[in-house]
C-alpha cells in the first residue's frame, strides 16, 4: 500500500569475494572476506575509474581461464594506504535513535480512547476494488504512525478520529501515478479496524532508572555514544580499504583476470537466482533488462572486482605479504578448523557455487591478501572523533 515501490530482486546485487567455510548454506553463510564497492556507478568503467576497458572473447561458462602473469605493481598507481582518516563521530541523531528503539520496546497497548494526528496505531484494513480484493491491498496487525505513514492519501485521514475497537468503510482514490498501474487512478473502499493506539513512555530520568542499566538520562547517552563509537571503530579497517580501493588508480586489467572475474561472477550470480527458485530467464523478465544488460553488468562488475584485486597486490607486494603456498595452507586450515569442516567439502562448495573459471588455490590466495591487506591499512588508519 506504500505509494513508492518496494525493493524487488535485481540484477545488480553487488558481488563479493568470499569463501565458504560452511558446506550447504545459504548465501548469507559465507564467510565475506572481500566485498565490492556498494556505491559504484552503473556508467562505463572507464569514466569511473580511469582504467581501460577490454573488450570480452567468446567463452562457455564452466571452464578454467588460464590467468597470464602480470606485475600488479607496475598496473596500480597506489593513492595513500597509511594513515587514511576514517570519520567515527557518532551523532546526536545516532543517539536518538537508540533512544527511539529503547522507547519503542517499552509502548504500551492502550485499547481505549481515539486516533489523533501523530499517534502510533495498530489497525486491520481490507481493500476492495469494484467489490473485489486486490494483492497488497489487505493486512492485519499493522502499526503505523498518523500523518507520517507513506500511504496513499487519505488513509491517514481515514483513521483519524476512529475510536479503539471501530471498524468503519473508507473510499479512497489511488494516485494516477501509482506505481501499480491497474490501480492508478482507481477509487477503492478500504475497511478500517483500529485494534488499538501505541502509548510511548516519557524518556526521563524515572524511565531510565526503571529500565535501563542507567540511572539518568546523561549517564544514558553518554553510555550509548561510547558503545556507538566502540561499534564503529570495529569497520575501520574496511572502510579505509575501502577509500584506497577507490582512490588508487588501474591503467588496465590483464584480460584473462578480467575474463575469470566475470564468468565466476555469472556462476554466483545464477546460484543466488536459483536459490529463489527462479531463471536467469525470470530474472530478466522481472528486473526488465535484458539478456545483452545482463552481460554488460557482469563487465562492469568484474573490472571493478579485478581493479580492487590488483590494488591488493600491490599493497602487498609493497608490504612484503606472505603469500607463499605454506602460508595459504595454513590460513586455509584455520578457516577449516575454525568452521568445523574439511578441505574436500570446502572445495566442493567453491565449485558448486562459483564455477571453475578462477581456480580455488588462488581465490584462496587472494581471500589471504585481502585480509592481510586490510589489516595492514585498518592498523594505520587515523581515527577522527569530532
Amino acid at each position: 500500500m506504500k505509494k513508492k515501490l518496494g525493493a524487488v530482486m535485481t540484477i545488480a546485487a553487488v558481488c563479493c569475494l568470499s569463501v565458504f567455510f560452511c558446506t550447504g548454506c545459504e548465501m548469507s553463510d559465507f564467510t565475506a572476506l572481500f566485498v565490492g564497492d556498494e556505491t559504484a556507478s552503473s556508467g562505463d568503467p572507464d569514466e569511473e575509474t580511469g582504467s581501460k576497458s577490454v573488450e570480452l572473447p567468446e567463452y562457455v561458462t564452466g571452464q578454467a581461464v588460464e590467468i597470464e602473469e602480470y606485475d600488479a605493481t607496475t598496473l596500480v598507481e597506489l593513492s595513500e594506504y597509511k594513515g587514511v582518516e576514517v570519520d567515527c563521530t557518532v551523532t546526536d541523531d545516532e543517539v536518538q535513535a537508540e533512544i527511539d528503539t529503547l522507547l519503542d520496546e517499552h509502548k504500551k497497548q492502550v485499547k481505549s480512547g481515539t486516533a489523533e494526528n501523530g499517534m502510533s496505531v495498530n489497525i486491520d484494513y481490507s481493500g476492495k476494488l469494484d467489490g473485489k480484493k486486490f494483492d497488497g491491498g489487505t493486512a492485519e496487525d499493522v502499526t503505523i504512525k498518523l500523518g507520517k505513514s507513506g500511504m496513499i492519501p487519505g488513509f491517514d485521514d481515514g483513521i483519524i478520529g476512529m475510536k479503539v475497537g471501530e471498524k468503519k468503510d473508507v473510499e479512497l482514490t489511488f494516485p494516477e501515478d501509482y506505481h501499480a498501474e491497474e490501480l492508478a487512478g482507481k477509487k477503492a473502499v478500504f475497511t478500517m479496524k483500529l485494534n488499538y493506539i501505541e502509548e510511548e513512555p516519557t524518556f526521563d530520568d524515572a524511565f531510565v532508572k526503571k529500565n535501563t542499566d542507567y540511572k539518568t538520562v546523561a549517564e544514558y547517552k553518554d553510555a550509548k555514544k561510547k558503545e556507538l563509537f566502540e561499534d564503529k571503530k570495529t569497520t575501520v579497517p574496511s572502510q579505509a580499504l575501502q577509500t584506497v580501493l577507490g582512490e588508487s588508480k588501474v591503467s588496465s586489467v590483464p584480460p584473462t583476470l578480467l575474463l575469470a572475474e566475470k564468468e565466476m561472477m555469472r556462476s554466483q550470480t545464477l546460484n543466488q537466482v536459483a536459490q529463489y527458485g527462479m531463471t536467469l530467464e525470470d530474472m530478466l523478465e522481472q528486473s526488465g533488462q535484458t539478456e545483452e544488460d545482463f552481460e554488460k553488468y557482469l563487465e562492469m562488475q568484474a573490472q571493478q572486482m579485478a581493479e580492487s584485486e590488483l590494488i591488493l597486490e600491490a599493497i602487498g607486494i609493497k608490504e612484503n605479504v606472505d603469500t607463499s603456498k605454506e602460508a595459504v595452507d595454513a590460513y586455509t586450515n584455520e578457516m577449516i578448523e575454525k568452521n568445523d569442516t574439511s578441505l574436500e567439502e570446502v572445495k566442493e562448495s567453491y565449485k558448486n557455487f562459483y564455477g571453475d573459471a578462477m581456480p580455488f588455490e588462488r581465490y584462496i590466495k587472494e581471500s589471504l591478501l585481502y585480509t592481510k591487506v586490510t589489516e595492514i591499512v585498518g592498523d594505520a588508519a587515523k581515527i577522527i572523533q569530532n
